[in-house]
């Protein structure tokens, strides 16, 4: 609290006392002196002998960012003490106490509340925590409370609250409780020996959780605890510790640390030793950094029912003034996935030998194990930089693998050397009115699995984007390029790419787009990384926009192959604020069939809710899924809800989540049972706090009502 100088404030007070036969108003201040203000609107009076000050009647005391405020005012002069009773208020630092009445002393900034409360903010505005005791303690660091309760139930008469003998409040530090009840009402449920809230750590990071209750296969009925800690800003962290009927005891801590120069993260330890088959989990995060030098690691290790997998990813990086420099190791194993190992190792630096000159060179080595096949790829780059103005020139020695490899595709070329490889750029070439530019490369190649090794000469000149718009409605682009190469067996390549795009405004509502994109090529060429193919196709896009309706149709035209893209149709409507209608179809127009049919409708009042979906194939009249989701309160205070996913090809359901939730007021208590993968939970929540409690969650398919591109929805590849 508010520490002030004592001969400031005698000198005040003295001066105080002069103004003691006027008006209850009273202004006391000095030049050069932080000034003190004091408010009555009753009476004011000074007892000379006892050197007491007296002030009746909403009584307002304030110095600097001090503001007090009472109905009765008794200062004792000579030692800066105050007593102010009645409706007391006490405002400093953006926290207020309230209360029946405070001993205070100006002078130490040390005081006492009786029957006081206050609100408590906590980190990010994430909530407000309303504190009570029958006394508070303050000093410069901390409020220490008596007999506190604390809820974040903002009803007078609230819900719940949490009550302990004693709590230390450190004001943008922590909150410090020991003996903590939990009260649902009169009716204590849950009880912690120690309990801290955190009010300067990093935001989501857990420190308050109740018991969560719940059922699945493997674990049993199980009761799952968390108990915090917390020493410091720089070590705290949490404690496990968990029941299950089939499994018994599980145990664990996660711990929060800051070791100043040598770093930061934490650690984490957990494991059942009481179940039969094995459940233990470990990680590790740290972060250190020094001066020009920055240190991550990320490593976990789990090993139970539902999953076997090891992974670490570690980052070192270096900035100088004219150096950057980076070294990475990841690696993953699981062996009960379809990639069972892969690991990636790589180095990078990059130097400024000069204003414009800078050397650049890079090197990995990638490593992928699948249950069928493994793949080994090397990838490096070493190039020297050459910026003068407008003109680039980069020397090169590089080998490049083809990222399509790591996707379990069968690409036409696996890897490309250059060495080594000459390039020259030209950012503008100064063309009235037209972004030109141009590119020459020179180099020698070798290409695997052809093993084609050759000397290559390519150049290229490139029209950037640029549009025209002749009338208000009516907006035309283009761009395009031409290039060739030149190969040492004295085969030639050459192509011609152009795009042409057109969005015409046909009226207030509709919009209608196309683009036709083409590329001509002459010759031929010995590798395959480079080999063009000719294209001509046209896309066209109709769109209708409106307040509650939006229509969409896109298709496209392959002119070479006479062949038309998929027909994509979707329309949004939404009449009013609770309903949304929407639909997606893929009509084939080579076949004249409709391929697919995604039709929704959703419906949302209050707690109110009801969506259904489903996917269809008229083609071959089969129902591919169909999807449920339904809120239906009852009553006031109780909500139902059934969120399913049922495939009819399976004749099984990949999602079906059953809750049952009661509203508290500030609380909620709910039970869930997926029938899926056979799991109960029993949840109660804590609106108010953000960190409460951890939410159990089924890992079920994802709804038609969670997807928002076209594309996602009706399976069509854009």
């Amino acid at each position: 609290m508010l520490r002030r100088d004592r001969r400031v404030f005698l000198i005040a007070w003295i001066v105080c006392t002069l103004f003691a036969i006027l008006p209850p108003t009273i202004v006391v201040a000095e030049e050069d002196r932080e000034a003190v203000r004091i408010v009555a609107t009753e009476s004011g009076s000074y007892d000379w002998e006892k050197q007491l000050f007296v002030a009746r009647g909403d009584v307002v005391i304030t110095a600097g960012d001090l503001r007090l405020q009472g109905d009765l005012l008794t200062m004792d002069l000579a030692s800066g003490d105050l007593w102010l009773e009645g409706a007391v208020r006490l405002v400093q630092d953006d926290q207020e106490f309230r209360g029946q009445s405070l001993a205070y002393n100006l002078e130490t900034g040390q005081g006492q509340f009786e029957q006081a409360r206050t609100e408590v903010v906590l980190p990010e505005e994430t909530g407000i925590v309303f504190l009570s005791g029958e006394s508070i303690d303050f000093d410069d660091d901390k409020y220490s409370v008596s007999r506190a309760t604390f809820t974040t139930c903002d009803l007078e008469d609230s819900h719940f609250h949490l009550a302990t003998k004693e709590l230390e409040y450190y004001p943008g530090e922590k909150v410090v409780i020991r003996g903590v009840t939990y009260y649902e009402g009169t009716i204590p449920l849950f009880y912690w020996p120690y309990l801290v809230i955190p009010l300067d750590v990093d935001e989501g990071q857990n420190f308050f959780t109740l018991p969560i209750f719940g059922y699945s296969e493997e674990e049993g009925y199980y009761m799952k605890n968390t108990f915090n800690y917390y020493f410091s800003s720089k070590a705290h962290g949490n404690l496990y510790l968990d029941f299950f009927t089939h499994l018994g005891v599980g145990v664990g801590a996660r711990h929060f640390y800051d070791l100043g120069g040598l770093g930061k993260g934490s650690f984490y330890l957990y494991g059942v030793p009481t179940s039969e088959s094995t459940v233990l989990k470990t990680a590790l995060k740290h972060n250190w950094n020094k001066g020009n030098w920055d240190f991550k690691t990320d490593t976990s290790y789990e090993n139970w029912w539902a999953k076997h997998q090891l992974q670490t990813s570690n980052r070192l990086t270096m900035s100088l003034e004219k150096i950057n420099a980076e070294t990475w190791f990841d690696y993953k194993e699981n062996p009960m996935a379809a990639t069972t190992k892969q690991q990636e190792i790589g180095i990078k630096w990059a130097q400024n030998l000069t204003d414009k000159w800078r050397l650049n060179l890079q090197g990995s080595l990638n490593e992928r194990k699948t249950t069928v096949k493994e793949v080994r790829l090397v990838d490096y780059l070493a190039e020297t930089v050459y910026r003068q103005g407008k003109h680039t020139f980069t020397l090169a020695a590089q080998q490049q693998y083809n990222p399509d490899l790591l996707e379990d595709e069968a690409p036409p070329w696996r890897s490309v050397q250059r060495i080594p490889e000459f390039k020259w750029d030209v950012s503008d070439l100064g063309a009235q009115n037209l972004p030109l530019r141009s590119q020459v490369i020179l180099g020698h190649y070798g290409e695997r699995p052809s093993t084609v090794t050759m000397n290559r000469a390519f150049g290229q000149l490139t029209l950037g984007q640029r549009s025209w718009r002749p009338t208000t409605g009516t907006t035309f682009s283009y761009q395009g390029h031409l290039a060739a190469a030149v190969y040492g067996d004295l085969q030639r390549q050459t192509w011609l790419y152009g795009r042409l795009g057109l969005t015409q405004k046909l009226t207030d509502n509709w919009q209608f787009t196309t683009t036709y994109s083409r590329r001509d090529v002459w010759g031929s060429t010995p590798f395959r990384f480079d080999r063009q193919n000719p294209l001509q196709s046209f896309d066209f896009g109709l769109n209708y926009s409106t307040t509650p309706l939006r229509f969409t149709a896109r298709t496209s035209y392959n002119v070479l192959t006479e062949q038309f893209g998929s027909l994509t149709l979707q329309t949004n409507w939404r009449p009013n604020a609770s309903w949304y209608v929407s639909g997606y179809a893929t009509y084939d127009l080579n076949n004249q069939s409709l391929t697919r049919v995604v039709p929704m409708v959703e419906y949302k009042k209050d707690k109110l809710e009801l969506g259904l979906g489903m996917r269809y194939q008229p083609a071959n009249q089969v129902l591919e899924r169909f999807d449920a989701r339904i809120a239906l309160p009852i009553g006031k205070t109780w909500l139902v809800s059934y969120d399913s996913i049922y495939e009819p090809p399976k004749q099984a359901f990949t999602k079906g989540t059953v809750t049952i939730s009661k509203d508290l007021h500030c609380r909620e208590l709910s039970v869930s049972y997926d029938h899926v993968q056979k799991r109960v939970a029993l949840q109660f929540t804590i609106n108010a706090f953000p960190t409460l409690p951890i939410g159990w969650d089924s890992e079920g398919g994802l709804s038609l009502f969670d997807f928002e591109e076209v594309a996602d929805i009706v399976g069509v590849k854009e």
